[in-house]
């Protein structure tokens, strides 16, 4: 009984793993048609930028020395301070200098007096010689002590000169407003003429230069507004203007040195502090742009209007350069035909091509998923909003050019997107511009 049963299981699963019924089909499994990216083609019009680095160098930059040597009595600024025009820096022992001084300043009175009692002696003589009443010897002699007075005065008058600029030789005094940033000796020390004792740096205005190629030496002209941003604040901006352009290739960079400037900003208002005396607290002014900072530089050429695709979209085949289009039916859940279409290529701006022909505004080209693509194929399209604009070109706020009211804490970086105006604390951010030669970048 149990064997017939095993028997019966085996027939019965038998059956049941048997094929289809003769003339019946299997269904077949379809996968869906390719999804590809796909982008709008519309007429732009792009702005080409020359990208350079440089650093931050000071406007004027000079090491002070004092012209006398002697031990350094006076030496009062340290790193970091701001010293203003004309302001005392160093002085040198004067080693007798102001006895000197005192002693030529007497001399020089003592001949003035004689010079002008020989002058009235003169005067009186010549008028007697005109009656008759004394000799021409008596004349010469009082003509000739009136003349030597005169030299011996002159003589004086030089030498009392000699020593005042030998006395100004032992002090140093600054040639401009500006921020101290080396010292190099102490007080006390011996030094000799022409010993560094200071440097001294104007940040008010910040200088950089950078190398432009000979290709794109022809876009640059003096005064055009470019556009700077410093590598410690990326997302701050600094419009500037093309200062110089050097008529020489330099051997070192490759390419022809341009100069750039533009005014820096104070974090804090300035004290109103003019000079500073003995007890006097030290005056800082903190710069948002230091000296040796990286700058990134932008130098906008000649704008470009036409159709762009990136280097994604084409196809090179049977030497050719091919974009695969799609209807304007085609999404995500309806698919329609990829066709291939022939294109021409204008230049190239940083992985974007210009279109001279081929295509028109406003068709649908694939930017992804076009690889292994065949013409005509069946594909569905995801839009992706792009564009040679919107990639290329940075999100950046024009700079305003006249100042506006303070706002913010003192020393508070400036919020992402404002813009960096000079003698004023950060401003708003206005609304984006595209780059162009007479706007910033």
């Amino acid at each position: 009984m149990r064997n017939q049963s095993i028997i019966l299981l085996m027939i019965f699963l038998i059956a049941g793993c048997g094929g289809p019924p003769k003339g019946q089909k299997k269904d077949d499994f379809q996968l869906p048609p390719q999804l590809v990216k796909v982008m709008t083609v519309r007429t732009e019009t792009y702005v080409p930028l020359i990208r350079a680095m440089g650093q931050a160098l000071p406007v004027r930059e000079v090491t002070l020395s004092v012209e006398q040597p002697g031990k350094l009595q006076f030496l009062p600024a340290e790193v970091g301070e701001t010293v203003f025009e004309k302001s005392p820096l160093a002085r040198v022992r004067s080693l007798g200098l102001w006895s000197r001084r005192n002693q030529a300043t007497a001399q020089v009175q003592e001949i003035e007096t004689a010079l002008g009692q020989a002058e009235s002696d003169y005067k009186k003589v010549k008028e007697l010689y005109d009656r008759g009443a004394v000799t021409n010897r008596e004349l010469e002699t009082a003509d000739l002590l009136f003349k030597t007075r005169r030299t011996q005065l002159s003589a004086a008058k030089a030498g009392a000169s000699q020593l005042d600029e030998t006395m100004y030789g032992t002090g140093m005094y600054a040639p401009f407003t500006g921020e101290i940033s080396a010292k190099y000796q102490e007080v006390g020390n011996y030094v000799n003429m022409g010993t560094p004792l200071y440097k001294i740096v104007d940040l008010s205005v910040i200088r950089v230069i950078v190398g432009v190629s000979e290709l794109d030496l022809k876009h640059v002209g003096q005064h055009d507004k470019v556009w700077i941003t410093p590598l410690a604040y990326p997302d701050r901006g600094i419009e500037g203007v093309v200062h110089s352009i050097s008529p020489a290739q330099d051997p070192q960079l490759g390419a022809f040195p341009v100069e750039l400037r533009f005014a820096n900003v104070l974090k804090t208002p300035l004290p109103a502090v003019k000079t500073t005396g003995n007890g006097a607290a030290p005056v800082q002014r903190k710069w948002w742009i230091l000296a040796g900072m990286t700058l990134r530089v932008k130098i906008s050429k000649p704008p470009v209007t036409g159709l762009f695709v990136p280097a994604e979209a084409l196809v090179e085949r049977q030497g050719k350069m091919w974009v695969f289009t799609v209807p304007a039916t085609a999404d995500e859940k309806t698919a329609g035909e990829a066709v291939m279409q022939e294109v021409t290529l204008g230049r190239t701006y940083e992985g974007w091509y210009e279109l001279t022909g081929g295509l028109a505004p406003g068709a649908r080209v694939v930017i992804a998923g076009n690889t292994k693509l065949r013409d005509k194929a069946k594909v569905r399209a995801q839009t992706v909003e792009t564009g040679i604009n919107r990639e290329l070109v940075d999100a950046q706020t024009k700079a305003t050019p006249t100042p506006v009211p303070e706002s913010g804490a003192p020393g508070t970086p400036p919020a992402p997107g404002t813009t960096l105006v000079p003698g004023t604390t950060p401003a708003p951010a206005t609304t984006p511009a595209s780059p162009g030669k007479e706007r910033a970048p």
